[in-house]
């Protein structure tokens, strides 16, 4: 769980970060390969083809509603 909680941490970051200015293209590229780590986490085993990316995502933001304390706090902490 805390290697989970880095990556989101990171993920949030780059949030954080594109919120206030734009990313340059290195920023970009790290941003993406975190965002990528995070769907790694919420993919189902046996998930394939079109439906992984969607249902990768909807998994995160599914636990992002059950969570949302410790979303808050990654967030705060990610910006500060």
């Amino acid at each position: 769980m805390t290697k989970f909680l880095s990556v989101l941490l990171l993920y949030y970051g780059c949030d954080a970060v594109a919120a206030t200015r734009a990313l340059d293209h290195s920023e970009v590229m790290e941003c993406m390969a975190h965002y990528q780590d995070v769907k790694e986490y919420f993919t189902e085993p046996g998930m394939d083809g079109a439906a992984h990316p969607q249902s990768a995502y909807q998994n995160f933001k599914a636990w992002e509603r059950r969570n949302a304390e410790t979303v808050a706090d990654l967030r705060r902490a990610a910006s500060g």
